[in-house]
């Protein structure tokens, strides 16, 4: 494939990526690798979406993002893909990733477990709480990490041939893709505190066992067991920085402070976008933007076929979070508290997930990158991030509820930090109007749409529109949520607009452009 350039004009690209989430940045990096003249378009002043960072004092803090899977070369098969990308743009020695193992630490009224990394690991070290569960633990463990190795196949075997075709080879997704982690849960462990713990990591997808689909509960879980956890040392916006050299040094060009106005639509085809009164032509867009905004405000509902506004209109979309950040100076390596944990008081997720909805804190997650990235803040200080699931509507509204909400937060903490209280340095918080206001995802939605069977795929909205040259990366496309999620999703928009059927083939060329 050989490149056209960096730009045909000033005003030409042969793609445009709007956003620049790290979907988008993936999409638009694959892209100028493959010699295609690309622009990605932001209407933030830095990259990443939701993976930004930002700089407070002398503290560097990770905006909404904790630990990432498929960063390092091995793990199971199909997945390590973030690796691959930045290998295939030759940026990977830019980034160091950190191995966080355990990948989380829970809490629970009379528990404190470890989750570490590894099918075995893991298994023995709950079945050490909980002995009459292990062979029901173990068989689930690797249902999960069946799925998870099936899914990439089934990927690509879906863009070839179909979902019928799909389905007959791969039996296991077709017999779980309209479970909930419950409906599968339940079939494997009896108990209902291990069911919990086994669960623990539900928020990460915004939705509890009872809602959230199996078949993207496995591949999440899998990715953190078996690919392994990882912390970008630097915080999350240097790989978002890093994709982005990747794009311009392929003669791509990144443009922030930029909002698109409108994407063209002429004649049921895509033919460019209006930034800040500018028309810049091309004949493929990519929106990483929220996808309401783009089928409703950028592009028009009247461009879309009826049924397909009908659905996007009929998706529910996930809750927001609420985060605060903390600067300490107590030695949280002392206390024993890990980089990532969950602290729960009740073992009902139904029930901590039916507060949340009701705009209560009965958990949270408590997140120290310092502790593997001391230089994140001053010597002798750790930086402490405080999360938890929140809806966007809000009694009085999020201007008068934050600070309650971060004193509860706070309380809530030191149950688990002695002391937390009277020893915080810097504090901050971020609401779901902050984050709406950032990524303009609609009402601060944390994970695009919800990740519930009725909305994964082949549900979920794919990555090509009914637009001729519309295509999605996000976590409002295919396949769903999550770093790693939203990477694949921008592979995938990739790969469709190449049109390369197997990822096989897919890697190869990317290989061998120049």
């Amino acid at each position: 494939m050989a490149k056209t350039g960096v730009t045909k004009t000033l005003n030409h690209y042969d793609v445009i990526v709007v956003g620049s989430g790290i979907g988008g940045l993936t999409t638009a990096a694959l892209l100028a690798k493959a010699g295609k003249s690309v622009l990605v378009v932001e209407a933030h002043d830095r990259p990443g979406g939701y993976a930004h960072g930002f700089k407070r004092n002398k503290y560097h803090f990770d905006a909404g993002v904790h630990l990432v899977s498929g960063c390092g070369p091995q793990g199971y098969r199909g997945g390590q893909l973030i690796y691959k990308v930045l290998k295939i743009l030759d940026v990977h020695d830019e980034l160091e990733f950190i191995g966080i193992n355990p990948f989380s630490q829970v809490y629970y009224p009379g528990l404190c477990s470890p989750l570490p990394q590894s099918v075995d690991a893991f298994v023995s070290t709950l079945a050490q709480q909980y002995p009459n569960g292990r062979d029901g633990l173990e068989n689930l463990v690797r249902l999960c990490l069946q799925v998870s190795e099936e899914i990439a196949s089934a990927n690509e075997m879906l863009f070839a041939n179909g979902f019928e075709a799909a389905s007959q080879l791969f039996p296991t997704l077709c017999l779980y893709r309209k479970a909930t982690l419950s409906e599968v849960m339940d079939t494997f462990i009896d108990d209902p505190e291990l069911r919990a713990v086994f669960a623990s990591l539900w928020p990460y997808l915004g939705l509890p066992p009872s809602k959230v689909s199996f078949i993207y509960w496995a591949s999440m879980l899998i990715g953190y067991m078996v690919d392994g956890a990882y912390y970008c040392k630097g915080s999350f916006q240097r790989f978002a920085n890093t994709l982005v050299k990747g794009i311009q040094q392929q003669g791509g060009v990144v443009q922030f402070r930029s909002a698109v106005e409108k994407i063209i639509v002429e004649d049921q085809r895509v033919v460019g976008v209006m930034v800040q009164g500018k028309r810049i032509e091309a004949p493929v867009v990519v929106s990483n933007a929220d996808m309401r905004q783009t089928v409703f405000e950028l592009v028009g509902e009247h461009n879309f076929p009826g049924r397909y506004v009908q659905k996007i209109k009929k998706m529910q979309h996930s809750l927001s979070i609420f985060v605060v950040y903390i600067a300490t100076d107590l030695d949280l390596a002392a206390l024993n508290i890990a980089h990532e944990s969950f602290c729960y008081r009740d073992f009902d997720h139904d029930q901590n997930y039916a507060r949340t909805q009701n705009g209560e804190v009965s958990w949270l997650s408590m997140t120290v990158p310092t502790l593997v990235d001391p230089e994140l803040a001053p010597k002798g200080e750790h930086l402490l991030m405080l999360t938890t699931l929140v809806p966007y509507p809000i009694e009085n509204g999020w201007q008068q509820a934050k600070q309650g909400f971060m004193d509860v937060m706070v309380t809530m903490a030191g149950h688990y930090i002695p002391g937390l209280e009277q020893h915080i340095k810097f504090i901050e918080g971020g609401s779901p109007t902050t984050l709406q206001r950032y990524t303009q995802n609609y009402q601060g939605a944390a994970y695009g749409w919800d990740v519930m069977p009725g909305q994964v795929d082949p549900a979920r909205t794919k990555n090509v529109s009914p637009i001729t040259g519309l295509y999605f990366a996000g976590h409002w496309s295919s396949p769903g949520c999550g770093i790693y999620g939203v990477s694949v999703s921008g592979i995938q928009a990739a790969q469709k607009i190449l049109g390369i059927k197997k990822l096989s083939d897919f890697w190869q060329a990317l290989i061998t452009a120049h």
